[in-house]
């Protein structure tokens, strides 16, 4: 009785030690279960994160390529038509329309940061030059002192009306003589710089507007008479573009003093600049127009 006694006693320590043992080892499976989840739930947060690091690169890059496509075309190349109306305020007030006036114009406009504002703004500024030509006539002219013998105050005889600026005698022209007129033609040329703002609210198209100081060179012939001055002109515009084309108009104004050399001996107006064979004769004349334009972008 006491042997069968110790021997189930034994049994139960065993089965008890048995059960502890399996217990464990289940536990320990179960811990390395979880550890091995939690393990590859991280690795994939991780390449999660990675891929998303590499789309936002991809995609910046992309937005890169395309506003370097959008910003690309700095230089252009202008042809236009022009309307001045040009005035002299320095003396008897007269007037000049235009005929016909055309310009050319290149340049080239660099901004002031790479990438647009907000993805759409650029603050830059415009560089570049351009030649100017105008046939004018005479508009209106209220000399005092003239009467129907004066040509450069009647209609059809001396229409540029240029000579009665700064000749007391216009019938004193060679060409005049002859009975020629060529007209009166001004020629310009000028250097333009100034600020430029520029938004692209869609695709390629982009909207700017300008402001541009301009100093000039210019001179006026008629006939046989050549006057030229220098000054500084203004305009402010808008243009549109889109890729290639772009239309745009703008207005230009300025007041440049001419000068007019003649070699006559008998031309004396009491003018120090003037006395001897070599006289100069001064005016000042005013102008002011829009302008109209194609341009191509390069």
């Amino acid at each position: 009785m006491g042997i069968k006694r110790i021997t189930t006693s034994v049994a139960l320590l065993l089965l008890m030690f048995s059960a502890a043992q399996a217990q464990e080892i289940k536990t320990d499976s179960v811990g390395n279960n979880t550890e091995s989840r939690n393990g590859q739930a991280d690795s994939l947060q991780i390449l999660s994160a990675e891929l998303a690091q590499i789309k936002s690169q991809l995609s910046s890059e992309e937005k890169e390529r395309q506003y370097e496509k959008i910003w690309r075309r700095r230089k252009y190349w202008k042809i236009g038509l022009a309307n001045p109306s040009i005035e002299r305020i320095d003396g008897e007030p007269m007037t000049w329309k235009t005929d016909f006036s055309v310009f050319i114009q290149s340049g080239k406009t660099t901004y002031f940061h790479r990438k647009p504002i907000g993805g759409v703004l650029k603050f830059g500024f415009d560089f570049g030059m351009s030649l100017n030509y105008a046939k004018l006539k005479l508009d209106n002219a209220a000399l005092s002192g003239s009467s129907s013998s004066t040509p450069g105050t009647i209609p059809g005889s001396n229409p540029g009306g240029f000579d009665d600026i700064v000749i007391d005698d216009p019938n004193g022209s060679a060409l005049a003589l002859m009975g020629v007129n060529l007209g009166m033609h001004k020629i310009e040329y000028d250097v333009h710089i100034g600020p430029n703002i520029s938004v692209n609210p869609w695709n390629h198209l982009i909207v700017s507007a300008y402001f541009h100081a301009r100093p000039t060179a210019a001179g006026i012939v008629e006939n046989d008479k050549f006057s030229y001055g220098f000054g500084c002109a203004m305009s402010a515009g808008v243009s549109v573009s889109y890729k290639l084309i772009s239309v745009g108009v703008e207005g230009l104004w300025s007041t440049i003093k001419y000068k007019q050399p003649s070699f006559d001996e008998d031309d004396d107006d009491g003018s120090e600049e003037n006395g001897g064979i070599f006289n100069t004769k001064d005016f000042k004349l005013k102008q002011k127009g829009p302008r109209f334009y194609i341009a191509l972008r390069f």
